[in-house]
């Protein structure tokens, strides 16, 4: 936990020459690799470009997570959809294997309607395209 803060305070210190800056992004994706490394991820999971984890485990958090935040706050055409859609695509670079044949938004979809159901009570957010979609013109 405290790398992964040294690490944010690192992201945030401003620099002031090009050069500094494709240095202080290696110098990032290196911390990354190193934690990942760290907390038992293999190196063949880990992009080493970025040092982003591109595990299984990795991507089932990513994905439950996406999907249990549209299953409270259901899914807006200006937010969460295209947000989830970047995201989606960032694995699907990375991990086709792990996107093929994994509809995320329709597994949240269900569970929206799911959790309002359980509540008994109308969805309130005016934008949740799973309550109230845009009329076809």
């Amino acid at each position: 936990m405290r790398a992964n803060l040294l690490l944010m305070h690192y992201a945030r210190s401003p620099l002031d020459c090009a050069a500094c800056e494709a240095d202080r992004l290696t110098s990032m994706a290196d911390a990354r690799i190193a934690i990942c490394l760290a907390t038992g991820v293999s190196m063949d999971d880990i992009d080493p470009a970025s040092g982003y984890n591109y595990s299984r485990r990795s991507y089932d958090r990513v994905r439950d997570s996406w999907i249990d935040l549209i299953r409270q706050h259901g899914a807006s055409e200006f937010h969460e959809i295209p947000d989830l859609a970047e995201v989606r695509a960032s694995w699907a670079e990375k991990r086709p294997d792990f996107v093929e044949g994994d509809d995320w938004l329709a597994e949240a979809y269900a569970a929206h309607r799911e959790f309002i159901d359980s509540l008994g009570v109308p969805c309130r957010r005016s934008t949740c395209v799973i309550h109230y979609p845009a009329p076809t013109l």
